[in-house]
């Protein structure tokens, strides 16, 4: 079974017990996700810029889950293994700016009643210097985690 960046948007106590109920003893939940595209390798603008982004759209509130430290052993789990990873994507202004306002930060801001013409173009007109018309390597954190089920339950 999979979760992929999925479970800051469960409740874990529903989920747990139905994923030990589907998969087999000895089955594994693998749960992975990635961070926001905020980097470019080799230039600190795009950092730059995904920081003011964030102040002007933060995230909504308990959106960061650090599957590490969730309490597998209560629903009959464990965490078997974790591995960080750098995903390296190449894109340009056209293919960062769609996948930026589809960040849940700009959902947010959306359903608060900014509206959505004014978030895109606002990024548009200041990630232009970021891409300065070029493809760039824009890279992402990422995590796999390896979660088993007891082979007693």
């Amino acid at each position: 079974m999979t979760a992929a960046g999925s479970l800051n948007y469960t409740d874990l106590d529903q989920f747990f017990p139905e994923a030990v109920r589907v998969l087999t003893p000895g089955g594994r939940l693998i749960i992975y996700d990635f961070s926001a595209g905020r980097r470019l390798r080799g230039s600190p603008l795009l950092d730059e810029w995904f920081a003011a982004f964030e102040r002007r759209y933060p995230a909504p509130p308990g959106y960061a889950l650090d599957v590490r430290s969730l309490a597998y052993g209560q629903f009959g789990l464990r965490l078997d293994g974790y591995e960080e990873f750098e995903v390296a994507v190449p894109m340009n202004l056209d293919s960062y700016l769609s996948y930026v306002v589809s960040e849940t930060s700009v959902e947010s801001a959306i359903s608060r009643g900014v509206p959505e013409a004014e978030i895109h173009n606002s990024c548009q007109s200041t990630l232009a210097e970021v891409f300065d018309d070029a493809h760039r390597e824009v890279l992402f954190d990422a995590y796999v985690a390896y979660v088993s089920r007891d082979g007693n339950l």
